[in-house]
């Protein structure tokens, strides 16, 4: 009994198994039906551009021949109907003009129109082969769409193009004739005229045809069929809404970018032979990821225009359905297919990535810093349009440029330097920089009334206002949210319930953090490009490059910092659209945390410039290069100060030693090599460097009083171990008896003395620093707020350190006669209290 059950149940199941196979079947058949439905759909619609296109060729030219009879038709009816009236001199001119005889015979007629048929058609014929023979031994061991694009160019297809309304002209002429309709002397003149045209601009393009095959050439054919089919799928085009559309033109454009690749692969290795060829192809490039970027905001989000990708999640990232499923079976998760919004942006880095890495094994050192060059462009496109990502991916592929480019000399000198010096400026005061001043202008100008401008340009009832706004891109799901939100509200309420207001409120918010975290990253990317750069750098030890490098990060930081009050004024004008607040996360820059970030990084780069210097000032210096010991030289003389103002003594103690020393020495070197007999006084420019160290040192004096810290005493510390010799004494002696002698103590050095006093006085007066208190000392007359304080700070460093020398005795004397003394009433006591009388 219990078998028969088991057998009957058997039965069953197996009965069962055969319905689900078969609906199985069914479902497999009706998928791939479907599937097969809408693949033929989709080449129905893209079959009927095509016919269409046909058609409309057609149509044009029968309706010209239609005109062509008309004209003559009229032309001929209204000369004879008022030639009686015309004047005598107007006949007589006509009557002079000859004209050609209508041929009697009507075969000729056709024979006439044969031949033009016949010589159009010819041209028409052996114009393929002869440019796909030309294009074969060109382009032999290519893929076959790139000779295709010969056909495609402009120069090509117009001359085809011709040809083939003057073959459709004769044949729609012999049409006509076969229903009676001959054609007249003007309609066998034109053609005829025509005729000529096209056989002579055979020899204009057969004089430049090889013009057609160079990449560039190419190139800018297949950028003109992606810009073509990139604005077909934006909402200006009539199938923006259309998916089989979107996935057309999407499969073309990942055609022409591999058609796009090739090109490039092409030019670069043929750059040693035409370099014009592979830049002007590899900005074509660029461009194209300009002309998209600028399009995209005009792409809906959910268009078949953007590739799926897979995207795998975490095990803390699902729902506990998800989990209990992976923990049953042991197994991940399913992945998901979902919109890849970047997947044309990738393609072109890409081909970038590509090219560069065979840029890099190049050794034209001057391809490498232009290949670097055209990226800038893009990367203000970057800074515009808030697209950090991007900017750093392609930044991340200069750099690694860079960084391969860079050249290992073991003898430092401007001239071994001066490649790296152009990749590094390259590198960072034209790409970083200008990646960051583009972010900054747009953010400036996106103040709160051209955003709520932007906001109201939104029609909710019609999607396509949504992709017409001038806002970062990263914005567009937000408006696409609500725009479904309202939707079903109207459904459902027949009316909106959420208020405007509101989405604004959501939609600043979602736009102030954009801004913080982009400006945030502009402070990373000094880490995260300069930083490796530099660090490169010193493994080469070429320092001429780590000064450089260290410079170029210094004016980055500077921009920055100044760009942060602005920023800040800014963002808080969007508080107004923060109706209701803590509904939204309200960001604002935070200035002290940025403020302190970048006093760190620009603490690093000082610190770097200051040691560098000892090794680059035996440097020789022309102007084909920057003077990088020059400008090391102020950034520190500066430093020095700065750090008179804030009482650091620890910082003053890391920078003015090897900035003494290597300044001193310098003054040496340049007034030997460069300046001594260069100008009508040996003195002429480097004094300069000799007055900035003794009024930084007297100043040091100055600010030591003040706070009562070791300034002066590290001061004196480090004059005392140059251990200067009777010379050298006399040529600072000299240096200063210049300044104030021939230069009565004007020119640059009285300019930075004066800044530097105007920052005393600030501190004065910020410290609530009483002058009175000092009365008694030696910088009363510096410290006085009425009009006579004194900035000779080089007088003080010559009295309080130089002239206790013995050595410095004469030149003291020498100065009390001949130059100003007016620091000390009594200068002839202390040299009488020292020396003696003279």
């Amino acid at each position: 009994m219990n078998n028969h059950k088991i057998y009957d149940y058997k039965l069953l199941w197996k009965t069962k198994q055969i319905f689900k196979n078969i609906n199985l079947k069914f479902n497999v058949f009706k998928f791939k039906a479907k599937n097969k439905y809408l693949l033929e759909k989709e080449r129905l619609s893209v079959r009927k551009v095509y016919l269409f296109e046909i058609i409309k060729n057609i149509i044009i030219a029968f309706f010209f021949v239609i005109l062509l009879y008309l004209i003559e038709f009229f032309s001929q009816n209204t000369y004879l109907k008022y030639v009686d009236s015309f004047p005598d001199w107007l006949r007589l001119i006509i009557d002079i003009i000859p004209k050609p005889n209508y041929p009697e015979s009507k075969d000729a007629v056709n024979g006439f129109i044969s031949l033009l048929a016949s010589i159009s058609g010819v041209l028409l014929a052996l114009f393929y082969p002869i440019l796909a023979t030309i294009a074969s031994s060109g382009y032999a061991k290519v893929n076959s769409s790139i000779r295709n694009l010969l056909f495609l160019e402009p120069i090509t297809q117009n001359y085809l193009r011709r040809l083939a309304f003057l073959t459709a002209y004769s044949v729609c002429v012999f049409l006509f004739v076969t229903f009676g309709f001959y054609p007249g002397n003007l309609i066998l003149t034109f053609l005829a005229i025509l005729s000529l045209i096209s056989l002579f601009n055979l020899l204009k393009i057969g004089s430049g045809v090889y013009s057609l095959f160079e990449p560039d050439t190419l190139a800018k054919i297949a950028n003109k069929q992606i810009v073509d089919n990139i604005k077909n799928v934006t909402i200006h085009s009539a199938y923006w809404n259309n998916s089989n559309f979107q996935l057309f033109f999407r499969r073309q454009v990942e055609k022409d970018l591999e058609i796009l690749r090739l090109l490039n692969v092409i030019s670069i290795e043929g750059v040693s032979i035409n370099e014009r060829s592979f830049l002007n192809t590899i900005t074509q490039t660029l461009g194209l990821l300009e002309f998209y970027l600028n399009k995209k905001n005009n792409i809906p989000l959910k268009s078949k225009w953007f590739k799926n990708k897979r995207e795998h999640k975490s095990y803390f990232e699902t729902d506990m359905h998800n989990r209990e499923l992976s923990i049953s079976n042991r197994s991940y998760f399913v992945t998901n297919e979902v919109s890849n919004n970047f997947w044309f942006e990738e393609q072109i880095f890409t081909i970038y990535s590509e090219i560069g890495k065979k840029v890099s094994l190049l050794e034209n050192q001057e391809i490498r810093y232009k290949y670097l060059n055209k990226s800038t462009r893009a990367l203000q496109y970057f800074g515009y349009s808030f697209e950090y990502d991007l900017a750093n991916k392609l930044l991340l592929e200069n750099l690694s440029i860079t960084k391969g480019s860079l050249i290992h000399k073991e003898k430092n000198t401007y001239g071994n330097s001066e490649n790296n010096l152009i990749l590094i400026e390259t590198m960072i005061s034209s790409s970083i920089r200008d990646y960051h001043l583009s972010f900054f202008n747009s953010v400036e100008a996106l103040n709160i009334t051209a955003f709520n401008a932007e906001i109201t340009k939104i029609d909710w009832n019609e999607k396509s206002s949504l992709y017409k706004l001038s806002l970062p891109y990263k914005l567009n799901s937000f408006f696409e949210e609500y725009f479904n939100y309202i939707k079903n509200e109207k459904l459902v309420e027949n009316q909106q319930i959420t208020p405007v207001w509101y989405i604004t409120q959501h939609i600043t918010a979602e736009y102030l953090i954009l801004v913080e975290k982009n400006f945030n990253k502009t402070i990373e990317q000094i880490k995260s490009f300069v930083l490796p750069l530099l660090e490169t750098c010193k493994e080469n030890n070429n320092h001429l490059a780590v000064a450089f490098t260290c410079q170029c990060a210094l004016e980055l930081i500077d921009k920055i910092k100044f760009r942060i009050p602005r920023i800040s004024k800014i963002i808080e004008e969007f508080d107004s659209n923060n109706l209701h607040k803590g509904t939204h996360t309200w960001t604002k820059l935070n200035s002290k945390d940025a403020y302190l970030e970048l006093d760190k990084l620009e603490e690093v780069f000082i610190l770097e410039i200051s040691e560098t210097m000892k090794d680059i000032y035996t440097l020789k210096w022309d102007e084909n290069s920057p003077d990088i010991f020059a400008k090391s030289f102020s950034i520190i003389s500066s430093e020095i100060n700065k750090s008179f103002i804030e009482n650091d003594v620890e910082k003053f103690k890391k920078i003015f030693p090897g900035f003494l020393r290597s300044s001193l020495a310098s003054f040496y070197t340049l007034y030997h090599d460069r300046y001594k007999d260069r100008y009508h006084h040996h003195l002429e420019i480097i004094y300069q460097v000799h007055i900035e160290l003794m009024q930084l040192s007297g100043l040091g004096y100055i600010y030591s009083e003040l706070y009562n810290s070791s300034f002066w005493l590290e001061i004196t510390k480090c004059w005392d171990e140059i251990k200067m010799d009777e010379n050298q004494i006399k040529l600072i002696i000299s240096s200063y008896n210049f300044y104030t002698n021939h230069k009565l103590g004007t020119g640059i050095n009285f300019s930075d003395n004066f800044n530097r006093k105007k920052r005393l006085s600030k501190v004065i007066e910020d410290k609530k620093i009483n002058a009175t208190d000092y009365i008694n000392s030696i910088i009363r007359r510096y410290v006085d707020d009425g009009i006579h304080t004194d900035d000779n700070y080089e007088e003080i460093f010559l009295e309080m350190y130089l002239f206790t020398f013995l050595d410095a005795k004469e030149g003291a004397l020498e100065i009390e006669e001949n130059g100003r003394r007016s620091i000390f009433f009594d200068i002839n006591r202390i040299i009488e209290d020292k020396y003696g009388k003279k």
